[in-house]
């Protein structure tokens, strides 16, 4: 009997013990990483700001092919949405909150089934002439305790998505023939002196 209750306090010590240090983990979360693409921010901007091209580029979407995925609203501005529901990318959707034209798509995350919890996605392009710097961020809150847990995990787990994504993006966006260069405008005063 007294090996049962010493059983017993040692297993409600380390549960107090567990509780206390989940409760010190952090409450959030902030994963990012960049690639720099060689094509100007005008191709790359194009298949980040439209949730129709995704498919060809963001990890998730590869993960569950078989998703059922629906897209509502205007590429490239506040209010375009995508929900999915699938057995391996579970049910969410993500909406753009701001856009800026070849520059940034913000956007709310939504997470419902299998954990329910929400997070902000951020594509921010940097350009240089024909070469295109793009840093993925994601942010989110990690609730007590089970968002704790998964606190410790998060960096490894959104880290190798993003570069994933990235990479994926990077391929499909190079894989693109560059725009065709526009000639320069017929200078109006040499037009003038030779007639």
């Amino acid at each position: 009997m007294k090996i049962l209750k010493n059983l017993l306090i040692a297993l409600a010590v380390i549960v107090v013990v567990a509780g206390i240090v989940l409760y010190f983990l952090p409450k959030e979360f902030t994963v990012s990483n960049s690639i720099e693409i060689n094509r100007p921010a005008g191709m790359v901007y194009a298949q980040i700001s439209d949730y129709n091209k995704w498919g060809t580029w963001d990890p998730w979407m590869k993960m569950d092919p078989e998703a059922k995925v629906t897209i509502e609203g205007t590429p490239g501005t506040a209010g375009q949405k995508m929900s999915w529901q699938g057995k391996k990318s579970g049910v969410g959707n993500i909406t753009v909150v701001s856009a800026g034209f070849n520059d940034f798509i913000y956007s709310d995350l939504e997470m419902v089934k299998p954990v329910k919890s929400s997070g902000k996605d951020m594509l921010k392009l940097e350009a240089e002439g024909d070469k295109t710097k793009i840093t993925w961020t994601n942010r989110g809150g990690l609730p007590f305790p089970g968002g704790r847990i998964f606190g410790l995990f998060v960096n490894k787990m959104y880290g190798k998505a993003q570069t994933d994504g990235l990479q994926a993006l990077k391929t499909a966006v190079e894989a693109m023939p560059m725009p065709a260069a526009q000639a320069p405008a017929a200078d109006s005063t040499a037009v003038a002196k030779s007639m």
